[in-house]
């Protein structure tokens, strides 16, 4: 939504306010009925004060705003997402998750924020070799900071406390 030109702003506005478009192609105008729902993870506040977003669009726009903090604040959301994208591909696979991969998954910033965390675990159902999710199951990217820690206490099954006192 922040990125749209400024022609596309003029026209989205004029859809928002007439209730009418013009359809690709054509001249006239069609009635549209429409619900809008509006995503950004810019502050379409600011851009209006920059010149950059039209602000009679940004008032036709705003009316209920969620702010929706990322992932990276979250923690406690991020296994209960992951439990949710798991269990949506049941039918096809099921797969519960391991400590060490939990705690990677909990413990990674995710700068791509929930659709990140979904390509994810569709990566894992099509590749993980098992029904347990393991720290070496998820990809590289993921678990790079952890790597040189992490595998080799999950490789001797260590306990926290164990991996603690090292």
């Amino acid at each position: 939504m922040a990125d749209l030109s400024a022609s596309a702003q003029a026209k989205l506005l004029r859809a928002v306010q007439e209730l009418a478009g013009e359809w690709v192609g054509g001249y006239d105008l069609r009635p549209v009925d429409i619900r809008l729902v509006v995503a950004t993870n810019q502050s379409l506040r600011g851009l209006v004060e920059a010149g950059r977003f039209r602000e009679d669009l940004y008032y036709r726009l705003v009316g209920v705003e969620l702010r929706i903090p990322p992932l990276r604040r979250r923690r406690d959301d991020i296994l209960k997402l992951v439990e949710y994208c798991l269990a949506r591909h049941h039918r096809f696979r099921r797969l519960s998750l391991s400590d060490g991969a939990a705690e990677a998954l909990r413990s990674y910033d995710w700068p791509g924020n929930a659709r990140e965390l979904q390509r994810v675990i569709e990566r894992v159902v099509t590749l993980a070799p098992g029904n347990v999710v393991r720290l070496s199951d998820l990809s590289p990217a993921l678990t790079r900071e952890y790597a040189e820690v992490l595998y080799p206490s999950v490789a001797r099954a260590d306990s926290m406390r164990a991996w603690g006192s090292r």
